[in-house]
């Protein structure tokens, strides 16, 4: 049983004629005449009786009318959904951000996106860099927006953007705070960091492996899992932080955050855009890539320092 079988029983049916059937699916007579035979001899029933009121539907046929109408309906309504799905219309794109593209990037397009793309609903997850580059590979998400890379052959990743990461304190709120800090005092001071599966402190953790001290000998008094958090606790005064510097610029511009020198560590990580390895975007996801990509090296140009984000 074909689609184009079930288009011309249809046809039949409805012009209770197979002449005028054969001229609506645009084949001849004759050939509708092997449609019919063929679902007949297939479904090992009489479809039509043939008489002077035409071609009539029998018991039989009139049960397969009702279900090769609803079946020629789905395939009409498949055309059309791909057809808008090909022109980006009634579309939503599932995209997951760690928390500063999520923060920083990805509202700061969404005015452009919906200019270029108005029939498009973004929906973005946030998480930490591993849980987004996990919702990419279970396909719960098509792009990914990351601060860590990870060796996987299974997503692609592209450099778009980079940004440093700063030690933080309240000056009005930690006693004694101090702008510079040597790293034997920074294993004394109370430190908040961020949970495993962030890039954030994935890069802080690699830059201190570089240095003389050891890890297990920093004074962590809090694991907490967003950026947001973080900050929000050295406002408060808990302690000290390392924190992307984009997600405290307001607080560092005001004078309630202050950042703290330590020489010798000196940190800096890149964004990535991460998809899946050997799959084809959709055009939605295609044209948002497009647009975070133009930016990337509209700012590139400008700097001439190939920095991306800042």
């Amino acid at each position: 049983m074909t689609l184009k079988q079930l288009e011309v029983f249809v046809a039949v049916a409805e012009t209770c004629s197979f002449s005028r059937g054969a001229d609506k699916t645009c084949i001849t007579q004759s050939t509708a005449s092997q449609h019919i035979q063929g679902l007949e001899e297939e479904l090992g029933a009489k479809l039509f009786d043939r008489g002077r009121g035409g071609a009539l539907l029998t018991e039989a046929g009139k049960i397969l009318f009702s279900r090769a109408t609803r079946i020629l309906s789905e395939c009409d309504e498949s055309r059309s959904a791909i057809r808008r799905f090909l022109g980006m219309e009634d579309v939503v794109l599932k995209v997951g951000a760690s928390n500063i593209p999520g923060t920083c990037l990805i509202p700061g397009m969404l005015g452009r996106f919906q200019v270029e793309c108005p029939r498009v609903r973004l929906e973005v997850s946030q998480g930490d860099s591993r849980s987004v580059a996990l919702q990419l590979v279970n396909e719960e998400i098509e792009l990914g927006f990351i601060g860590g890379r990870y060796e996987d052959d299974r997503v692609r990743f592209e450099e778009i953007g980079e940004d440093s990461i700063v030690c933080a304190v309240s000056p009005g709120k930690v006693e004694a705070a101090k702008a510079s800090l040597s790293q034997a005092e920074l294993c004394k001071v109370p430190l908040i960091v961020r949970e495993s599966g962030s890039g954030t402190q994935q890069a802080v953790y690699d830059a201190l492996s570089g240095t003389w001290i050891n890890l297990d000998s920093l004074r962590i008094i809090a694991v907490l899992g967003s950026s947001e958090a973080v900050k929000r606790a050295l406002l408060e005064g808990v302690g000290y932080a390392f924190v992307s510097s984009k997600s405290i610029a307001e607080e560092l511009a005001d004078g309630q955050l202050m950042t703290v020198r330590i020489p010798g560590v000196n940190i800096s990580r890149k964004f990535y855009a991460a998809q899946r390895a050997g799959r084809e975007l959709s055009p939605a996801a295609a044209a948002f890539l497009a647009m975070i990509l133009a930016d990337r090296d509209q700012c590139q140009l400008k700097t001439g320092a190939g920095k991306g984000y800042r």
